[in-house]
């Protein structure tokens, strides 16, 4: 894959990740689970977001909207 469209390979990585997470969430994953994965998914949407262009870009994944947010990265 040309290094242009590297993005394209983490926004799919991280919206695997955020469906695992969601499904953590309703499985009632223990907060600080929740909370490390999330500290970890956010740490790519950074790297996502220096690479991808800027029409883009996505906001970090918070606790309370990450099922709202996961709809946005479909």
């Amino acid at each position: 894959m040309p290094a242009s469209f590297l993005w394209i390979k983490w926004q799919k990585e991280i919206r695997e990740e955020l469906a695992e997470l969601v499904r953590m969430k309703k499985m009632n994953g223990t907060e600080s689970e929740l909370m490390k994965r999330m500290d970890e998914i956010n740490e790519k949407v950074r790297t996502y977001n220096a690479i991808c262009p800027t029409k883009m870009q996505r906001r970090e994944i918070e606790l309370e909207s990450m099922e709202i947010q996961y709809g946005r990265w479909k």
